[in-house]
């Protein structure tokens, strides 16, 4: 029988507590003996706890069935994976840019096209109308077609005046139809004089060595 360590009254030997002081009897101090519990391993002061070896990660906790892993504290969830690109929309993706190139350089020709067989004829024209307008006869005579039945029958000296300064003046013109073929256009001017007097001019244009120049004009015909 053993004793109690408080009061020293006798015990028995499994009792918990003292009957006699009611303090708490343990296997140790009522002589019972037996195997003590196991302490906790602390590692020496300077030691680090071991660590899991290098590349290896620790795995993820599980959350209970039916309980997302974002929503359980303490549980970390996977990366996410990376979508690929489908073979699918890579194909469609390069036709798309193919598309793309192909309209931007068709545009680009059109504009040249456009600038190159259109507007010029029309330009030569307005600096012909408006130089003889403002009476330099030089920069007229330079825009007429080395061809042009005007050089042949005039010099620049009778040009001018039998021309250009008999010419009656203009207050506004508008060329409104062009037809190219070719090496050869036609652009049809709406003029109007200082007096009101309104009328329409036809002039052929052909090219000579990639620029366009006047060859002869006279009144369009309806």
């Amino acid at each position: 029988m053993a004793s109690c360590p408080n009061c020293g009254r006798d015990i028995a030997d499994d009792a918990a507590f003292c009957p006699a002081c009611g303090a708490t009897i343990t296997a140790a101090a009522a002589g019972g003996g037996g195997t003590p519990p196991p302490q906790p391993q602390v590692p020496p002061s300077g030691v680090a706890p071991p660590q899991p070896p290098m590349g290896v990660q620790p795995p993820y906790a599980q959350p209970p069935a039916g309980v997302p892993p974002a929503h359980v504290p303490g549980v970390v969830p996977p990366p996410p994976l990376k979508k690929k690109m489908g073979s699918g929309c890579k194909i469609a993706l390069i036709i798309g840019l193919v598309v793309i190139l192909v309209v931007g350089v068709s545009v680009t020709l059109l504009a040249l096209y456009v600038f190159k067989t259109v507007k010029a004829p029309v330009d030569v024209t307005n600096r012909y109308i408006e130089a003889v307008n403002e009476g330099d006869a030089s920069e007229a005579w330079d825009l007429l077609h080395p061809d042009s039945p005007l050089k042949e029958e005039y010099t620049l000296s009778s040009f001018e005046s039998e021309i250009v300064e008999s010419s009656t003046k203009l207050d506004k013109w508008n060329a409104n139809e062009v037809e190219v073929n070719d090496s050869r256009a036609r652009v049809e001017v709406d003029m109007e004089d200082e007096t009101g007097a309104e009328f329409r001019i036809a002039f052929d244009l052909r090219e000579d060595g990639g620029d366009w120049k006047i060859y002869d004009y006279g009144l369009a015909s309806d």
